[in-house]
């Protein structure tokens, strides 16, 4: 592609569109958690932790896809309010594994709730044919969320309200 070929949207190309509609994804997500009280990647450590298997710190940072750093304080601040719990490793006594505690469990299974709401309200506005481009059914879905919020100006406004 040159010059002499036009100008083209950022919106005709699938990284624009595909990350137009994980961030829309990822608001709605943190709207969900900032209701709960925990941030995006707190919620990710706890869908995680959701599958049963207790992990590390390092395992969970793969997982979420922060630094191992930024899992330690995830873990931290999940620990501080009670919402996970470490245990030994069965085999490595320096390694400690963390795992949902009753409230973590209550906190993953709302959240789980309204972001299945949010999933089905999203899978009733794209096609039922795939017929279109992959940006375009990106885009509607993009729309669709509008920023997590369904274009919901009050809730976009307490969710802003709220990480501030």
């Amino acid at each position: 592609m040159d010059e002499s070929s036009g100008p083209t949207p950022a919106a005709d190309r699938l990284l624009y569109t595909a990350n137009r509609f994980a961030r829309s994804l990822n608001r709605a997500a943190e709207h969900t958690a900032a209701a709960h009280g925990i941030t995006l990647p707190q919620l990710l450590a706890l869908q995680v932790l959701g599958e049963g298997e207790a992990l590390s710190n390092a395992a969970i940072a793969r997982r979420i896809f922060v630094s191992a750093q930024a899992s330690h304080v995830v873990c931290r601040d999940l620990l501080d309010v009670g919402l996970i719990e470490r245990g030994p490793h069965p085999t490595n006594k320096r390694v400690r594994l963390v795992r949902l505690t009753t409230a973590g469990w209550r906190v993953l299974r709302e959240c789980t709730i309204e972001l299945r709401d949010l999933e089905d309200r999203l899978a009733q506005a794209l096609p039922r044919t795939w017929d279109a481009p992959l940006t375009t059914i990106l885009h509607t879905a993009a729309q669709t969320l509008a920023g997590g919020y369904f274009g919901d100006a009050d809730a976009e406004a307490a969710a802003r309200a709220r990480r501030r």
